[in-house]
């Protein structure tokens, strides 16, 4: 088979490459959903790369107010989500190594993140200023999963607001990243894809507005009250399932 056929079929393979993390609030009721654009890259063994628009959805919730020096608590809760058995005709044999980003909040100091639930194991941490939640194992085809709940503690630093929203400013800084094993199908057989993807507008998940006041003095921002108990704010993003995703490759 001809190099160029060979780039082909693997483009097309990847031109409707899927990955979905549709998440709902963890502390508040379900807001309209948004959805967010990620401008995503894939670079398949042969060829060049290929670009395609994603529709990707996380919802978080935090508490709507604190006060300076309170403890503010952001949570992502992604949804079940079910790996395809095919895309584009090809078979996609799975997915693997997860890793979905957002930077600290400005106007806060971290303090700590955890993971909790889901159905695959996954660990967070914070490295330079990002929060990454990395699920390395593998999902094969036709398999649903779940990704972990992230609760990030962080401490509110003047008054002001704190957001939280999704890491990614290129292909060179992605806020998302993953790689898929796809049957070419050609004499390669199943080849490795590593996809890079940043959010085109980068999304407000939640927002905390904080004010001057005695530390504390918040109820939802204070570790031993009532947290996001009437209080709390959520921004949702919904993504269709994962076989429902299309883009447009690019060359």
């Amino acid at each position: 088979m001809k190099p160029s056929l060979v780039r082909a079929s693997v483009a097309t393979s990847l031109a409707l490459l899927p990955l979905g993390l549709a998440a709902t609030p963890a502390q508040a009721d379900p807001q309209v959903p948004s959805s967010v654009d990620f401008q995503c890259q894939a670079k398949p063994p042969i060829g060049d790369a290929q670009t395609f628009t994603m529709a990707l959805g996380v919802s978080g919730a935090a508490p709507s107010t604190a006060s300076v020096g309170d403890a503010v608590a952001i949570t992502l809760t992604p949804a079940a989500q079910q790996v395809p058995d095919t895309v584009s005709g090809h078979a996609l044999r799975s997915l693997r190594g997860i890793k979905l980003s957002m930077p600290v909040p400005a106007n806060s100091t971290y303090v700590s993140s955890t993971v909790s639930g889901g159905t695959v194991a996954a660990t967070v941490g914070q490295s330079g200023g990002r929060i990454t939640l990395d699920a390395p194992g593998t999902t094969a085809a036709g398999a649903s999963f779940t990704l972990p709940a992230v609760t990030v503690k962080v401490t509110a630093a003047a008054a002001g607001t704190i957001t939280s929203t999704l890491a990614g400013t290129s292909f060179d800084d992605p806020g998302l990243t993953f790689t898929a094993s796809v049957d070419s199908g050609t004499f390669l057989g199943a080849v490795d894809v590593p996809v890079k993807c940043y959010p085109g507008t980068a999304p407000t998940l939640t927002t905390t507005t904080v004010t001057a006041g005695n530390p504390g003095g918040n109820p939802g921002g204070n570790p031993g009250g009532n947290s996001g108990s009437g209080n709390s704010n959520s921004g949702s993003s919904r993504l269709p399932g994962l076989a429902a995703l299309t883009g447009s490759a690019g060359s």
